[in-house]
């Protein structure tokens, strides 16, 4: 799983396909709340993101609580209609902060427009 630290404060994610999906989802989820994390905002890039499981939808889940908790943002972007389907269907949708690609994304974290 690609993570780029675009800035101190803000680590850009791009997910790709499962099964490495559920892996990378699992990493991100130890690196923001295991041993010796950092708080810091989430940007996750899923144009590589064609389906979601219902563990993956679990971790989403998981890592919106680490950064409410952390106070930290947590935008996903450039989510595929399927994907998006999926997200409207399961009401998640009400629950994620969304943007349409990547510089939007990074742009409403940086100056904190939600």
């Amino acid at each position: 799983m690609p993570i780029t630290d675009w800035s101190e404060d803000i680590a850009l994610v791009d997910l790709g396909a499962e099964p490495q999906l559920s892996d990378d989802l699992s990493a991100l989820v130890a690196s923001l709340d295991g041993p010796g994390a950092t708080a810091r905002h989430v940007v996750i890039d899923l144009h590589g993101v064609s389906l979601l499981t219902s563990s993956n939808i679990a971790s989403l889940m998981r890592l919106r609580k680490i950064q409410q908790l952390s106070k930290r943002r947590l935008v996903l972007c450039r989510i595929k209609d399927r994907v998006w389907a999926t997200f409207i269907t399961a009401g998640l949708d009400e629950l994620f902060e969304v943007a349409a690609d990547v510089g939007t994304a990074l742009a409403s974290v940086q100056l904190g427009i939600r």
